[in-house]
């Protein structure tokens, strides 16, 4: 079985670290930024681990990845401070997602990102990129057919006969500008000082599943994969909103 903290993959196309003084006047600090995904007040384990869906259905995660972009630190003054471009965040990897990035001292009131990619780099040629690059066609996260890159990914059998057999398959793959989802948590007390912070960013893959905007059935709605199921992907990138929280 997949260790539970070897399942990310963190690339990431740049670190652009933007602030009001002179790099040399201020003060600056290691913000370490990490992520975790929990279904069932567990930690997400790909393959061999069955969990419970909204009416006990047993199925299991065999995929699930997502762009993870335009990452900012907002300081308690407004300003604000971009630090990670875009990352792919592949839970079938075996490397931790764990990045060390150098920011101002301070205090933060808010850290913005979104998942997926704005209208400029879902344009992108994924030819143009090295094959380590998130944006690359290695990553297979591109749709040639639409010319538009998949943004939230999750794939994996559901038990559909309740009979204790995962026989039946789901595939969502969400895209298209319109999928796109910035998203703003709240930092309460942040104050990154000279010994550093740490964050965990959580996913919890069951407010995407069952979250406000509605429920993904893998039984009666196992695939979605264009904008023929506009429903379907709108509530996976809505439940998206408040999928996330903090954990210093």
């Amino acid at each position: 079985m997949m260790s539970q903290h070897k399942y990310l993959i963190f690339t990431f196309l740049s670190l652009i670290l933007l602030s009001a003084c002179d790099k040399d006047e201020c003060s600056h600090a290691q913000f370490n930024l990490s992520f975790s995904t929990n279904i069932n007040q567990d930690k997400l384990v790909l393959n061999d681990v069955l969990y419970d869906d909204y009416s006990g259905r047993k199925f299991r995660v065999e995929l699930l990845k997502f762009y993870f972009s335009n990452c900012i630190l907002e300081k308690q003054d407004g300003t604000l401070v971009p630090i990670i471009d875009v990352a792919l965040v592949d839970y079938a990897s075996i490397s931790p997602l764990s990045i060390d990035i150098d920011v101002e001292t301070g205090n933060y009131i808010n850290l913005h990102f979104a998942v997926g990619l704005d209208s400029l780099m879902n344009a992108s040629d994924p030819t143009d990129f090295e094959s380590l690059h998130p944006l690359s066609i290695a990553n297979n996260t591109y749709w040639s057919w639409a010319s538009k890159y998949k943004f939230f990914m999750l794939e994996g059998r559901v038990d559909s006969q309740s009979d204790g057999i995962t026989d039946a398959t789901y595939s969502y793959h969400s895209g298209f500008n319109s999928f796109y989802r910035e998203i703003t948590i709240p930092l309460n007390d942040f104050n990154i000082t000279s010994d550093g912070k740490a964050v965990l960013l959580e996913l919890n893959l069951e407010s995407v599943l069952y979250g406000d905007a509605g429920i993904i059935d893998f039984v009666n709605e196992p695939n979605a994969h264009s904008l023929n199921d506009y429903e379907i992907l709108e509530i996976i990138s809505d439940n998206l909103l408040k999928a996330f929280n903090i954990n210093e």
